[in-house]
């Protein structure tokens, strides 16, 4: 694709291009010096730890042809230079328009919440399949049919997301599924993108470090539901037991679909029951009834369950696609995930890293637990440490026995974050310790658990790695599991 027809996508306000016009083939799109091939557009962002500025030249001798940015393009240039008003929302255009707006010719549903949007990708992808090959993206990975790709991030950069909705297409996906992180949205990771159906889950705290208060955070999740932001929504689907949803502003053109646990929603369990073997609901489904079974446990799936049938059914699932999508969804890696021991204890390995997500999984435990609860978790560095003492004081209160350890402490001392989770628990508490060697806690704690007893080990679910000091340690907690045992 030609620059200038690039470009045109762009507002004209928005846009500053030197006197000479340049008009060179693009043949890639990147904001990654390293990734600079001969032809490419080159996005010089500014983030947080590096400015992409200082690597205009390196990209150039690798072959760009034209950078985009929001400073003013330097004297003496061999290259076209687009002077943008914000690169970020640019990157999202461009992207889009380079790979001819694949997001609209898909039908997908885009899920923002703190806690649930891996779930309920999952579900929502089995559903999907049913009906005809679906994209899955998300914390965990980006699946199209047979391919799979691990994911760095929940959400990627635009020209990362544009490139694998192109690829969905190819390979003849019609719908779709995509996790948005409040990172994401904040971004302009998927600005412009279409979404008929937008999910949200539920809101509690996290990333405080980054957007500095709880308002700022659900104001980034909102942008979701704006049709300037994303211009193909038809359908908002809230759980209505969170406080935040009824605050959520939409169109007149778009259709609130709620869902909970009360009976003023659209979707709600009239009965149900759950056990470590999975969950049996049956659901109030607008005007009739509709019986699900699955192998997830906990009161927390029926939200997940719940919030899947409906954006499916919005995209023509019919009420047995939903039934077999549901029942026959393999457990989401990392999520409640049972690990398999020769000890009677029942070891759980589950990715809450948030005091919401550490509480309802402790609640799932002792519902489910004939014994003991004993809970393994940390918490990470170079993140938001308000939650710290918060999950302190839940792990004291819900579980029998706690194992303050070490989970991605990144740049900071583990020590420290350890005594920021104990500034949450009772003085003089007599259940609770500290074992910073996160393999010697596991140990521990496998070995103190009983027959009827639960271990859960929360906070890294999928991840099999420990980041420490710049490094990417290898360590999965379901891997050392089976290695103790």
């Amino acid at each position: 694709m030609r620059l200038q027809e690039l470009i045109s996508s762009l507002p004209p306000e928005s846009v500053r291009v030197p006197g000479r016009a340049m008009d060179p083939e693009i043949q890639s799109l990147d904001y990654d010096s390293r990734r600079v091939k001969n032809g490419s557009l080159f996005f010089a962002i500014k983030g947080e730890q590096a400015d992409g500025h200082l690597y205009v030249d390196e990209a150039i001798r690798k072959g760009a042809v034209a950078v985009v940015s929001s400073r003013p393009a330097p004297p003496d240039l061999d290259v076209a230079w687009i002077q943008v008003e914000a690169t970020r929302p640019s990157m999202g255009i461009l992207a889009a328009q380079f790979y001819q707006h694949p997001s609209r010719r898909l039908q997908l549903v885009g899920i923002t919440g703190t806690n649930g949007k891996t779930t309920t990708a999952f579900l929502t992808h089995s559903i999907l399949e049913r009906r005809s090959p679906a994209l899955l993206m998300g914390t965990i990975k980006a699946k199209i049919g047979e391919w799979e790709s691990e994911s760095e991030r929940t959400t990627p950069e635009a020209v990362d997301i544009q490139a694998i909705l192109g690829r969905a297409l190819k390979s003849g996906c019609t719908a779709g599924v995509m996790e948005v992180s409040s990172h994401a949205l904040f971004f302009h990771r998927v600005y412009q993108c279409s979404f008929p159906v937008a999910v949200f889950t539920n809101l509690s705290q996290d990333h405080l470090d980054f957007h500095k208060s709880l308002e700022e955070y659900f104001q980034a999740k909102c942008l979701l539901f704006q049709k300037h932001y994303n211009p193909g929504l038809r359908y908002a689907v809230v759980n209505r037991d969170d406080p935040f949803a009824e605050r959520i502003e939409l169109a007149p053109a778009v259709r609130r679909v709620t869902f909970g646990l009360s009976k003023d929603n659209d979707v709600y369990p009239v009965s149900h029951r759950t056990s470590l073997e999975g969950t049996r609901v049956e659901l109030k489904w607008f005007d009739r009834r509709l019986p699900l079974s699955s192998p997830l446990a906990g009161e927390h799936n029926f939200y997940n369950i719940m919030s899947a049938a409906i954006a499916a059914s919005l995209l023509g699932a019919s009420d047995e696609q939903i039934r077999e999508g549901v029942e026959q969804m393999q457990q989401v890696p990392g999520r409640f995930e049972k690990v398999d021991t020769k000890k009677p204890s029942t070891v759980i390995v589950d990715y809450a890293h948030t005091p919401h997500a550490l509480e309802n999984v402790l609640r799932l435990c002792r519902q489910l637990a004939q014994g003991k609860v004993i809970c393994v978790f940390g918490a990470g560095g170079d993140r938001d440490r308000e939650k710290r003492p918060l999950m302190g004081a839940i792990a004291a209160r819900d579980a029998d026995w706690v194992i303050v350890t070490s989970d991605n402490p990144r740049f900071e001392d583990p020590a420290r974050i350890a005594r920021e989770i104990q500034a949450g628990i009772p003085a003089g508490a007599t259940h609770c310790e500290v074992i910073l060697d996160r393999r010697e806690a596991i140990t521990r704690a496998l070995e103190a658990a009983g027959e009827n007893d639960i271990v859960l080990l929360a906070g890294k679910g999928h991840e099999a790695y420990q980041h420490i000091q710049g490094e990417s340690i290898p360590f999965d907690d379901r891997e050392v599991v089976k290695e103790i045992h």
